[in-house]
């Protein structure tokens, strides 16, 4: 099905190239997963699949890319439209309309379908991700996650021969991945469809009997077929987490936070209903639950932000706020890296360094924010956010895009954040690395529960809700 030769994609701005002559070949009905380091050149590979590179995004490229024996540099981009579907890592770059139905039928409508098709498909679409009862919703008023399921809708909706998913369950809950995960089944065993995944999420996937492809600085420098967890074991990718953070030391557990009963909520829904809720200084507090029950909307309300309808959100006087969105381009300002360490006054050229070695961004000083990954954005949001030494940071799901290491460097960042005081809440749908991290945990979804994670999690196993326990996604049970 698709024939790579001698590969390589160079972007203007950086000194290495992202494609380092990279040779493969994916037969049809295949499901291959691309797993690596952030930065390592997976999401560029799926654009020139998908021929994006260098026809919209400018970039040098040699080698050959063949699907079905045409290349897709020389192809009619609508022609590749029909055989190979990119769903991009960030839902913000795919969505093009401002209703979730003409979102979905955008695709159908300009290969100039009859109306029944277009609607027929529509309809499918949204019902396989689960968003029927979005269908009249504006896409601007969508939560992450429902804008990564309406990203997959719109693609599948074009019954592309090839799928190229570049991190598709980054914004979803844990249900919602399950669900996706669950997706990918039923496209491979229905449909024989060829699937090329990017992920760092792997135990789910080991059911399809994928083929591991793992690349770091633009080259594959492992191919294994594998169903087995010890295959994971055997390259580090194991989901599992062994953190021991050391305890809040008494006499630090001043209160940084208080949320007394507050209540807030849209135009179509109350989120919060007389809510409250403490953070001592130290206390690293994970914030869980499925997409739209409220994760952003109080940081939002803590930043100020959003104002409550009712009651009041208190902070320690004179404390310093340090905030990462869950989208990274939403803070973003400058023209190039070093630009967004200096927004708020200057930081020496030695410290600018370590900070960005620190992040693996080292060399990137004069390159523009905007061309880096996602993952390369959110460690710099990240390092900029906490440059100021804040005493309550807001993290808004940091780990989408990162791995291992850089998971690792993140917790590093956090651990040293409370050892002078700083107390965290973090949002995440990484439930193995939020069990392991946090003091403290809060669901919030159809109730509020709060609590010690091993409490938190019995209520959600009585409850039924399998997918946000850690033993789920560290396949404990499979």
């Amino acid at each position: 099905m698709i024939e790579i030769e001698e590969l390589c994609v160079h972007y203007p701005d950086r000194l290495n190239p992202a494609i380092d002559r990279v040779t493969e070949t994916i037969e049809s009905g295949e499901v291959i997963v691309l797993t690596g380091p952030s930065g390592c050149g997976k999401s560029t590979l799926c654009r020139v699949l998908a021929g994006f590179i260098p026809g919209m995004i400018p970039a040098k490229v040699a080698g050959e890319v063949n699907v079905d024996g045409e290349s897709v540099w020389a192809a009619d981009p609508a022609r590749i439209a029909t055989r190979l579907g990119l769903i991009q890592q960030d839902p913000d770059a795919q969505i093009c309309t401002l209703n979730v139905w003409e979102e979905v039928a955008f695709g159908p409508e300009n290969l100039c379908l009859a109306p029944d098709e277009v609607t027929s498909r529509v309809e499918k679409s949204l019902d396989f991700v689960g968003i029927t009862h979005l269908v009249e919703r504006e896409t601007t008023t969508l939560s992450g996650g429902e804008k990564q399921r309406l990203a997959i809708a719109s693609i599948l909706a074009m019954r592309p021969e090839v799928i190229l998913l570049d991190e598709p369950t980054a914004n979803l809950d844990p249900e919602g991945a399950k669900t996706v995960f669950d997706l990918l089944g039923n496209l491979r065993e229905s449909e024989g469809r060829t699937l090329i995944v990017v992920e760092h999420r792997l135990e789910p996937l080991l059911a399809l009997n994928p083929r591991l492809l793992i690349l770091d600085e633009g080259a594959i420098v492992t191919r294994r077929a594998t169903r087995r967890h010890m295959d994971l074991d055997e390259l580090g990718l194991r989901a599992h987490w062994d953190l021991h953070p050391p305890s809040i030391e008494k006499g630090r557990e001043k209160a940084a936070l208080i949320v007394e009963d507050l209540s807030f909520g849209y135009s179509d829904a109350s989120l919060f209903e007389h809510f409250s809720l403490g953070l001592r200084s130290g206390e690293i507090l994970g914030v869980i639950g499925p997409n739209g029950g409220g994760k952003t909307t109080l940081l939002r309300l803590i930043a100020g932000l959003e104002h409550p309808s009712k009651g009041r959100v208190v902070r320690s006087k004179d404390s310093t706020l340090g905030y990462v969105f869950q989208h990274p381009h939403q803070q973003i300002f400058e023209r190039t890296v070093r630009g967004e360490f200096e927004i708020e006054g200057g930081i020496t050229q030695e410290r600018l360094r370590h900070t960005l070695s620190e992040a693996k961004l080292a060399g990137l000083e004069e390159v523009p924010p905007l061309s880096l990954s996602l993952g390369e954005q959110r460690r710099l949001t990240l390092a900029t956010a906490l440059s100021r030494d804040p005493d309550l940071i807001l993290l808004d799901e940091p780990f989408i895009g990162q791995d291992r290491w850089n998971v690792m460097w993140i917790v590093s960042q956090i651990l040293t954040a409370r050892q002078r005081g700083a107390a965290t809440l973090l949002v995440s749908h990484d439930i193995p690395l939020v069990a392991a991290l946090c003091d403290r945990l809060l669901y919030l979804g159809e109730e509020a529960i709060e609590g010690k994670p091993d409490a938190v999690f019995s209520r959600l196993e009585a409850m039924g809700k399998e997918a946000f326990l850690p033993t789920y996604w560290e396949g404990m049970r499979a």
